[in-house]
């Protein structure tokens, strides 16, 4: 069963019968190339074996419109044999046996794909065959034999739209059901390029790309979907391969291949057979994505986390089914159908067809999970019992009809407007209040506990490749609030009765989103990265991280902007002592290297970080360019940093940074009595600066923590952030992005407010400039006085 036909496949003993075999060869034997259930019964006899029964599903038909049931005679109808002819000749005639199978011609079916090409000829409802196709030993002549490889035309004919023509424009409408794949995804395979269709698409005149890349480079579908024998793409499962060996050269010999080609085809993820599952070579079984995507930095991780289709399919130009309503009926005995990608009937060419953008969901392959492009269908209808099942179509037309109009009941409860007619918003269930009136009246037909359920079936999209301009190449697509992957997705413009659908079960979707209605009453679904454990640099931010980094940068600018007021207006009232200074060569020409340096690539780490944590903000800026900058600057750091350790440790500079236990306490706190009192009473530094203890006492505790906690840790956890594709294990154990990234963020918020305070510090020597001016030259001026306790730096 499923709510785009509306059909359910009744099974043995069920007491409603609905969709029985033969009806579904009428129905849907247009889709099957034949064989299996058309043939064969479902303990595997031979259909025409079985007798006539009308309480037997595999022997009965059910009428649509009147439910009634009767016997089916399989040998009179014939069966449905697979349909070599339908693959390996040029132009089977698909229109004739579609006829055939439609006016329950069964065993005609396979002889109508002939049709036309002069091998038989129709006479009245059947076939025959035509004299001049044969010789004289009754044998086919040689020119009627046209048996080929299967070409994508063949493929479509069940399959969805494939047009092959450059010259004629192909018109297609992809919300119809007459093209399964068009109308649940809108994919299209054609060489043509989009603004040479027929198509009224919007900015038609600029689509320069083809349809489909693949299609446009004369692949077939066989290319990919080949069978699983075929010697050419054979690949044995790593479950049954030697560990020892990298490829295995045995190989089905071409005659034995070409004698009997397994007709099991490689399929994807989503194949109805889990063994069949993932046995198609996927994108970079053919493209090398170390040799091209240059400008993708991170390379390994987007692709661990993002199949090729994310980007290659950014959009799809046709339309597609969005949601179907069964819980209302049109006149004739249909659901409501939205459709996506339209403005209105998709079927009218008049009509512009914007296409869509797919939704991006979690999909398990081969290679882990990967977010690609579905197209998400919504559907309501109503369900009763215990096991639940679907109202059937002739019931709901009960409920809902009344010669071939709406019964007079339901016009007097649902007719807003009193015209006497159902029309738009009318014809929805959105109050709770209608939906209980439906339920009454399929209650008063015999149905148990009635009720509306919902689902949301999701439809992948692997058609319609674009290549070069057409492919989504910018960063910022993901890498911003608004990020491509977590935007919500309509699924429907309302909640008929209130009930929010859920994904359909076996659909192997990872609950990993949320479906929630607006306060416009339209209902979304958006992607929830974080529940699947992505962690999108410049989308994604923990907030109490911004609130706190914030608030410390901002509350050391407060404070050095008050200190600062009160220092000028002291100066002001009493001004500074005049101080005697000497000259003194205090920093020697690597150190002031070493430090410069570090000065201005831990700017320009914060600066670009600070794009890459908010790259909405800095639109100006190249987000990926901005990444190669941020891993350039981190490189020469930790180089700079290496070099620094290495000469401190040779040159013993690396006492100065080193806090001596005795007496600390003591002059930390004659220090802090400076800045905090004695400083603005224009008192001199407690302590005399020299090139053996350049650093006062609070200065080397400071400098001790920078130095060997937080500049280790930012080190660290960007090293780790760096390397999350070459070593995703290790960094797991860190918590990976989302918790490496937050707190590099939160150290980035330390260093800013460090360096801020670092500046105003310098400027409390005997000139504002004096500190700096003494980084720069070496030469520092230096007040000479004998302070009451240890020398110490000032």
């Amino acid at each position: 069963w499923n709510p785009f036909f509306y059909r359910h496949l009744s099974d043995s003993g069920d007491p409603l019968a609905d969709l029985t075999p033969p009806d579904w060869v009428m129905q849907f034997g247009s889709l099957h190339a034949g064989g299996g259930p058309a043939a064969t019964s479902r303990d595997g006899l031979p259909l025409t074996e079985l007798p006539p029964d009308a309480s037997n599903p595999e022997t009965s038909s059910v009428d649509p419109v009147t439910g009634e049931v009767t016997a089916w005679d399989w040998s009179e109808s014939g069966v449905v044999e697979m349909n070599c002819f339908l693959c390996h000749t040029a132009e089977p005639n698909n229109t004739a046996r579609t006829e055939a199978l439609e006016s329950a011609r069964f065993g005609w079916a396979n002889t109508a794909t002939l049709a036309g090409s002069g091998i038989v000829e129709a006479s009245g409802e059947t076939y025959i065959y035509e004299a001049d196709a044969f010789d004289e030993n009754g044998d086919l002549k040689e020119e009627h034999i046209a048996i080929q490889d299967p070409t994508s035309s063949n493929c479509g004919q069940c399959h969805e739209e494939v047009h092959t023509s450059l010259e004629e424009p192909l018109v297609t409408s992809g919300c119809s059901l007459d093209e399964w794949q068009g109308s649940t995804t809108g994919q299209v395979i054609s060489p043509q390029r989009l603004s040479d269709s027929g198509m009224n698409l919007t900015e038609k005149q600029t689509l320069s790309r083809s349809w489909d890349v693949h299609a446009e480079r004369a692949l077939e579908c066989t290319d990919c979907h080949y069978s699983l024998n075929n010697p050419v793409y054979f690949q044995e499962s790593t479950e049954t391969q030697p560990e020892h060996l990298v490829f295995d050269p045995r190989r089905l010999e071409l005659g034995e291949y070409l004698f009997r080609p397994v007709h099991q085809f490689a399929q994807g993820e989503e194949a109805d057979d889990p063994a069949l599952a993932n046995t198609m070579r996927r994108c970079e079984a053919c493209h090398s994505i170390e040799d091209t995507h240059d400008w993708l930095p991170y390379k390994e991780r987007h692709t661990e986390a993002i199949s090729c289709e994310t980007c290659h399919i950014p959009k799809v130009y046709s339309s597609a089914y969005q949601q179907v309503d069964w819980t209302v009926v049109t006149l004739d005995g249909e659901g409501k159908v939205d459709c996506r990608g339209t403005s209105g009937d998709p079927s009218n060419l008049n009509v512009p067809v914007k296409g869509y953008q797919p939704a991006l969901l979690p999909r398990q392959g081969a290679n882990g999970e990967k977010l690609s492009p579905y197209n998400l269908v919504t559907t309501w209808y109503w369900v009763y019992g215990n096991p639940e099942r679907p109202v059937s179509q002739e019931k709901l037309a009960e409920a809902w009809l009344d010669g071939g109009d709406y019964a007079s009941e339901v016009i007097a409860a649902l007719d807003q407007n009193d015209d006497g007619t159902l029309q738009g918003s009318e014809l929805t269930l959105e109050s709770k209040e209608d939906a209980a009136f439906i339920a009454g009246r399929l209650e008063s037909l015999g149905l148990t506990n009635p009720r509306i359920t919902g689902e949301i079936l999701p439809y992948s999209i692997n058609h319609g490749v674009a290549e070069g301009d057409w492919v989504t190449a910018d960063c910022k697509t993901c890498h911003t609030s608004d990020s491509r992957i977590t935007q919500p997705v309509l699924l429907s413009s309302y909640v008929p009765g209130g009930v929010l659908p859920e994904f359909t079960p076996g659909t192997d979707i990872p609950d990993g989103g949320k479906v929630e209605q607006t306060p416009d009453g339209t209902l979304v679904y958006r992607m929830e990265n974080s529940e699947e454990g992505l962690y999108i640099l410049g989308h994604d931010r923990v907030g109490w991280v911004d609130l706190v980094g914030s608030l410390a940068f901002v509350g050391v600018i407060l404070g050095v902007g008050a200190h600062a007021s009160f220092r000028f207006a002291s100066s002001l009232r009493k001004p500074r002592h005049a101080p005697v200074v000497k000259k003194v060569y205090m920093y020697a020409v690597y150190e002031r290297f070493w430090h410069w340096l570090q000065t201005f690539t831990i700017l320009g780490l914060l600066f670009t970080g600070l794009i890459i944590h908010k790259p909405d903000t800095f639109g100006i800026f190249s987000f990926r360019h901005v990444v190669l900058v941020h891993n350039v600057l981190a490189a020469i750091l930790m180089a700079n940093a290496v070099l620094s350790l290495f000469y401190h440790l040779v040159s013993g500079e690396i006492k100065q940074y080193i806090p001596r236990p005795a007496g600390f306490f003591d002059q930390a706190i004659t220090q802090a009595v400076f800045y905090v009192k004695g400083i603005f009473k224009g008192e001199p530094h407690p302590f005399e600066k020299t090139p053996e203890k350049k650093l006062n006492p609070l200065q080397q505790v400071t400098y001790f923590v920078i130095l060997n906690i937080l500049l280790p840790l930012q080190g660290l956890t960007g090293i780790l952030m760096w390397g999350n594709q070459q070593w995703p294990d290790i960094a797991a154990k860190f918590g990976g992005l989302p918790g490496l990234a937050p707190f590099h963020s939160l150290v980035a918020w330390l260093f800013a407010a460090f360096i801020v305070m670092h500046v105003y510090l310098t400027t409390t020597g005997h000139t504002p400039l004096a500190s700096i001016q003494a980084m720069m030259m070496g030469w520092d001026d230096v007040e000479t006085h004998k302070p009451a306790k240890e020398e110490v730096g000032s």
